[in-house]
């Protein structure tokens, strides 16, 4: 084999991204593992904090109309 363990000819792997693309991006496996964990975390706390504004407006709502 011509590139490194996991790659093709061409030098790419598996995943359809070169070994400059995946060091660009930061390309271990536990690196990559950490940005999906802190966007998961980031869409957790945006989900939160949405339902936190609706609980609210509906308290209000149900304040107003009592």
């Amino acid at each position: 084999m011509i590139g490194g363990q996991d790659e093709d000819s061409c030098g790419k792997s598996g995943t359809d991204e070169t070994p400059q693309e995946r060091k660009r991006r930061g390309g271990s496996a536990s690196a990559r593992g950490k940005r999906s964990l802190a966007r998961r975390s980031t869409a957790v706390s945006q989900a939160v904090q949405l339902m936190s504004l609706i609980c609210s407006s509906l308290d209000w709502i149900q304040l107003v109309m009592s």
